[in-house]
């Protein structure tokens, strides 16, 4: 009795999914139309929001890059301090 209601059951699923792949391929094929529109500052905010992803992935590579280059060469990290300090006695002396 249960091979049975398992196979039955195993047969339905087979028929959903048979089911909702030809729904997912019907929407896909005959797309609905929409009424929507987009102004202008809709596609700055897309283009800016683009530009901010590549500085920002941009930044992240060239920050573990310089990581991983001191790892291997074994160089110290300045800190800001001793960036602070050159600049002060730039303008001092």
């Amino acid at each position: 009795m249960k091979n049975r209601l398992g196979k039955l059951s195993s047969a339905w699923i087979q028929k959903l999914l048979l089911i909702s792949q030809a729904l997912i391929v019907a929407n896909i094929v005959f797309p609905s139309v929409a009424f929507a529109y987009i102004d202008p500052g809709s596609g700055s905010v897309i283009v800016t929001t683009i530009l901010g992803l590549v500085a920002a992935v941009g930044y992240t590579v060239r920050k573990y890059f310089y990581k991983i280059k001191r790892l291997f060469t074994g160089a110290e990290e300045d800190s800001e301090q001793d960036d602070q300090d050159k600049i002060n006695n730039e303008h001092s002396g």
